[in-house]
C-alpha cells in the first residue's frame, strides 16, 4: 500500500466528510486570500475553528426567510468571540472585516453542492449579503452613482453596513438579480 498504510483504512463517515468540506471552505477563505492580512497574526487556526463553530450548514439550511437570515447574520457578526482575532479592535473591524469574512464563507458554503442541495441554494441565494470591499463598491457605484458607499471600510458601523446591504438589495431588485451576484465584480 502506498505510504505504508495498512489495507483496512477507515473511511470518513458522511458527517465527517461534510465537516471536512466546511473546514476546507473556511481554510480557503481565511488563509489563501487577501482576507488573511485583515486579522491578527498567529490566530488563524482559532479563527477557523470559531467560524466552523458558528457557520453550521444545517443551521443555514433551516433558514426560510430574508428576515430570519438577516437576524442570524446580525447575531453571528455581533458575537464577542471575534475580538480575539481583530487587528484594529473589534469596534473598528466587526462590520467591515468580520462581516465580509462571514459573508464570503457563507457564500462558499451554500454554493457547495455536497453541503447544500440546489433547492436550498436557490432558497438562500436571495438572502445572502454582498461581501463589501472596494472592488464591489466601485462596481455598485458604476451601476448607481448615488450608491451609499462608505469612504473606507475600516471602522464601518452596523448602521453603515446595513445601509450598504439594503441599497445593494434595492439595486439587485432593480436589475432582477440576487444581490450576491454583485460579488462577481471580483472576477470582472
Amino acid at each position: 500500500m502506498y505510504g505504508g498504510q495498512e489495507e483496512d483504512v477507515n473511511l470518513f463517515s458522511p458527517t465527517q466528510r461534510r465537516e471536512a468540506l466546511l473546514r476546507r471552505r473556511i481554510k480557503f477563505v481565511v488563509e489563501k486570500g487577501a482576507m488573511a492580512r485583515l486579522f491578527r497574526k498567529g490566530g488563524h487556526a482559532a479563527l477557523k475553528k470559531k467560524l466552523g463553530d458558528h457557520l453550521k450548514p444545517r443551521r443555514l439550511a433551516c433558514i426560510r426567510t430574508r428576515r430570519e437570515y438577516d437576524g442570524w447574520l446580525n447575531r453571528v457578526v455581533g458575537l464577542p468571540c471575534w475580538g480575539a482575532h481583530s487587528r484594529n479592535g473589534l469596534a473598528v473591524d466587526r462590520w467591515a472585516y468580520f462581516a465580509k469574512l462571514i459573508n464570503i464563507v457563507v457564500y462558499e458554503i451554500v454554493t457547495n453542492r455536497e453541503l447544500f442541495t440546489e433547492r436550498e441554494w436557490k432558497r438562500l441565494r436571495p438572502f445572502l449579503h454582498v461581501p463589501v470591499d472596494a472592488v464591489v463598491l466601485d462596481y455598485l457605484l458604476g451601476l448607481d452613482p448615488g450608491f451609499p458607499a462608505p469612504r473606507q471600510l475600516k471602522g464601518m458601523t452596523r448602521d453603515g453596513y446595513w445601509r450598504v446591504q439594503h441599497a445593494a438589495r434595492r439595486l439587485a431588485h432593480k436589475h432582477r438579480v440576487p444581490a450576491i451576484w454583485f460579488e462577481a465584480a471580483w472576477a470582472a
